[in-house]
Protein backbone atom coordinates (compact mmCIF):
# COMPACT_ATOMS: atom_id res chain seq x y z
CA UNK A 1 0.00 0.00 0.00
CA UNK A 2 1.12 3.38 -1.20
CA UNK A 3 2.06 6.02 1.72
CA UNK A 4 -0.23 8.71 1.14
CA UNK A 5 1.00 12.11 0.03
CA UNK A 6 -1.69 14.52 1.24
CA UNK A 7 -2.99 15.34 4.36
CA UNK A 8 -1.83 16.75 7.52
CA UNK A 9 -0.24 14.02 9.40
CA UNK A 10 2.13 14.50 5.75
CA UNK A 11 2.66 17.30 6.05
CA UNK A 12 4.05 17.31 9.91
CA UNK A 13 6.47 14.02 8.78
CA UNK A 14 7.69 16.00 5.43
CA UNK A 15 8.57 19.53 7.97
CA UNK A 16 10.49 16.84 10.21
CA UNK A 17 12.22 15.59 7.51
CA UNK A 18 13.08 18.91 6.18
CA UNK A 19 14.31 20.12 9.37
CA UNK A 20 16.64 17.48 9.78
CA UNK A 21 18.11 18.21 6.10
CA UNK A 22 18.41 21.79 6.87
CA UNK A 23 20.44 21.30 10.12
CA UNK A 24 22.62 19.12 8.28
CA UNK A 25 23.25 21.65 5.60
CA UNK A 26 23.43 24.64 7.85
CA UNK A 27 26.28 22.33 10.16
CA UNK A 28 28.18 21.41 7.22
CA UNK A 29 27.93 24.45 4.76
CA UNK A 30 30.66 26.16 6.00
CA UNK A 31 33.36 23.58 5.91
CA UNK A 32 35.63 23.67 3.17
CA UNK A 33 36.60 20.04 2.87
CA UNK A 34 33.09 18.97 3.07
CA UNK A 35 32.07 17.97 -0.71
CA UNK A 36 29.61 20.62 -2.73
CA UNK A 37 27.40 18.01 -4.39
CA UNK A 38 26.68 16.40 -0.59
CA UNK A 39 25.24 19.53 0.81
CA UNK A 40 23.48 20.37 -2.23
CA UNK A 41 21.61 17.48 -1.78
CA UNK A 42 20.59 18.24 1.43
CA UNK A 43 19.48 21.47 0.35
CA UNK A 44 17.14 20.19 -2.55
CA UNK A 45 16.00 18.13 -0.25
CA UNK A 46 15.21 20.78 2.95
CA UNK A 47 13.13 22.82 -0.23
CA UNK A 48 11.68 19.87 -1.79
CA UNK A 49 9.98 18.89 1.43
CA UNK A 50 9.17 22.01 2.34
CA UNK A 51 6.91 22.25 -0.58
CA UNK A 52 5.86 18.81 -0.76
CA UNK A 53 4.47 19.81 3.17
CA UNK A 54 2.34 22.67 1.64
CA UNK A 55 1.10 20.71 -1.05
CA UNK A 56 -0.21 18.17 1.24
CA UNK A 57 -1.56 20.61 3.87
CA UNK A 58 -3.41 21.39 1.30
CA UNK A 59 -4.94 18.44 0.27
CA UNK A 60 -2.82 18.51 -3.69
CA UNK A 61 -1.46 15.38 -3.98
CA UNK A 62 1.55 15.01 -6.04
CA UNK A 63 3.70 12.51 -8.10
CA UNK A 64 6.79 10.83 -6.36
CA UNK A 65 9.35 13.52 -7.93
CA UNK A 66 12.56 15.87 -7.19
CA UNK A 67 11.49 18.20 -9.74
CA UNK A 68 11.19 21.36 -7.05
CA UNK A 69 9.28 23.05 -11.51
CA UNK A 70 6.88 20.48 -11.25
CA UNK A 71 6.37 21.26 -7.39
CA UNK A 72 6.25 24.70 -7.99
CA UNK A 73 3.48 24.06 -10.72
CA UNK A 74 1.10 22.39 -8.66
CA UNK A 75 1.52 24.95 -5.76
CA UNK A 76 -0.06 27.53 -9.51
CA UNK A 77 -2.55 24.85 -10.42
CA UNK A 78 -3.76 25.10 -7.27
CA UNK A 79 -3.69 28.42 -6.46
CA UNK A 80 -1.88 28.73 -3.90
CA UNK A 81 1.16 31.23 -3.21
CA UNK A 82 5.22 30.54 -3.96
CA UNK A 83 8.24 31.34 -2.37
CA UNK A 84 9.99 34.00 -2.45
CA UNK A 85 12.23 33.57 -4.93
CA UNK A 86 10.84 30.55 -6.40
CA UNK A 87 11.86 31.08 -9.86
CA UNK A 88 15.59 30.58 -8.61
CA UNK A 89 14.43 27.33 -6.70
CA UNK A 90 14.79 24.77 -9.40
CA UNK A 91 18.33 25.31 -10.23
CA UNK A 92 18.66 23.11 -6.72
CA UNK A 93 17.08 20.38 -9.24
CA UNK A 94 20.09 18.70 -10.14
CA UNK A 95 21.35 17.83 -6.64
CA UNK A 96 18.88 15.65 -6.01
CA UNK A 97 18.80 12.37 -5.61
CA UNK A 98 20.26 10.87 -9.04
CA UNK A 99 23.51 13.11 -9.16
CA UNK A 100 24.95 11.91 -5.86
CA UNK A 101 25.17 8.95 -8.01
CA UNK A 102 26.65 10.15 -11.06
CA UNK A 103 29.60 12.57 -11.90
CA UNK A 104 29.28 16.35 -10.12
CA UNK A 105 28.41 18.63 -12.65
CA UNK A 106 30.41 21.40 -13.72
CA UNK A 107 28.91 24.30 -11.86
CA UNK A 108 29.38 24.52 -8.30
CA UNK A 109 26.82 25.59 -5.86
CA UNK A 110 26.58 28.59 -4.39
CA UNK A 111 27.31 28.20 -0.80
CA UNK A 112 25.63 31.08 0.65
CA UNK A 113 22.78 31.38 -2.30
CA UNK A 114 21.83 27.65 -0.96
CA UNK A 115 21.48 28.81 2.61
CA UNK A 116 19.44 31.63 1.25
CA UNK A 117 17.02 29.53 -0.54
CA UNK A 118 16.77 27.38 1.60
CA UNK A 119 15.76 29.25 5.01
CA UNK A 120 13.29 31.96 2.70
CA UNK A 121 11.47 28.50 2.27
CA UNK A 122 11.25 27.33 5.58
CA UNK A 123 9.72 30.82 6.07
CA UNK A 124 7.01 30.99 3.09
CA UNK A 125 5.85 27.20 3.93
CA UNK A 126 6.01 28.47 7.96
CA UNK A 127 3.43 31.35 6.82
CA UNK A 128 1.56 29.21 4.43
CA UNK A 129 1.24 26.30 7.57
CA UNK A 130 0.69 28.44 9.65
CA UNK A 131 2.59 27.44 12.55
CA UNK A 132 0.68 23.86 12.72
CA UNK A 133 3.20 22.06 12.25
CA UNK A 134 6.43 22.26 14.74
CA UNK A 135 9.66 21.34 12.78
CA UNK A 136 11.85 21.81 15.66
CA UNK A 137 12.67 17.99 15.63
CA UNK A 138 15.25 16.30 13.14
CA UNK A 139 14.66 13.18 12.32
CA UNK A 140 16.79 11.34 8.64
CA UNK A 141 15.78 12.65 5.85
CA UNK A 142 14.25 9.91 3.80
CA UNK A 143 10.11 11.33 3.20
CA UNK A 144 9.09 12.37 -0.20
Amino acid sequence: MAEPRSGGDHAQLLMEKAAGDEKILFRLIDEDDIPDDGLGFHAQQAVEKMIKAVLAHNEVTYERTHNIAYLLNLLDEAGLPKPDRADDLPNLSPWAAELRYSRRPEDVPDRPEMRSLVEQTKAWAKSQLKGEYDSSSSPDSSAG
